[in-house]
């Protein structure tokens, strides 16, 4: 029974992205050692683009799974019913 606000997708997403990026290193890799630096560093810096995305994602998934906890969480205890006199 998942809810649909769990953030799955975005750990989804931010896997793919991961996986992405680390495919872009090992072709920025080979082309470093075929000698094509400008082409390399290009993708490197492209990977480099992607894996952030990869751990803004991951961190937005983990704030919102974080939230959802704690509104369950809040869910089960007991109230007070009244404010406090400080």
């Amino acid at each position: 029974m998942k809810n649909n606000k769990e953030p799955m997708p975005l750990r989804e997403q931010a896997m793919e992205a991961l996986q992405e990026s680390t495919t872009m290193l090992q072709v920025a890799n080979d082309l470093l050692e075929q000698g094509n630096i400008k082409e390399a560093e290009r993708l490197h810096n492209a990977a480099r683009t992607k894996r952030n995305v990869s751990v803004l994602l991951m961190a937005k998934a983990n704030a919102m799974e974080n939230q959802y906890r704690e509104s369950n969480s809040r869910r089960y205890l007991p109230s007070h019913g009244g404010r406090s006199s400080h």
